[in-house]
């Protein structure tokens, strides 16, 4: 979603909306033992998860490690949250 982002928006705001140097998504790939255990989400640039649907929304949970992508999986990212913060501690 970043790289599309990127080239959506670049023609207008050039490379403003490049923070990094590296895509999040190859960095993170490159970082882990092995490519089998990078799992990308749906692309998603118009349905955002919702109060009572999370079809299009994507988090990805290890332990007690929690992410999202961007603001549309904020309802499924909350939910997860909430329930690892009542869980108790490993």
């Amino acid at each position: 979603m970043e790289r599309s982002a990127y080239y959506l928006t670049a023609w207008r705001r050039g490379r403003y909306y490049r923070t990094y140097p590296t895509y999040v998504q190859d960095e993170v790939a490159a970082a882990l033992d092995d490519s089998v255990q990078f799992e990308r989400g749906p692309i998603e640039l118009r349905r955002r998860g919702t109060a009572t649907d999370d079809t299009p929304a994507f988090v990805v949970q290890d332990d007690r490690y929690l992410s999202a992508r961007w603001p549309g999986d904020a309802y499924l990212f909350a939910r997860r949250f909430t329930t690892l913060l009542e869980s108790p501690p490993a």
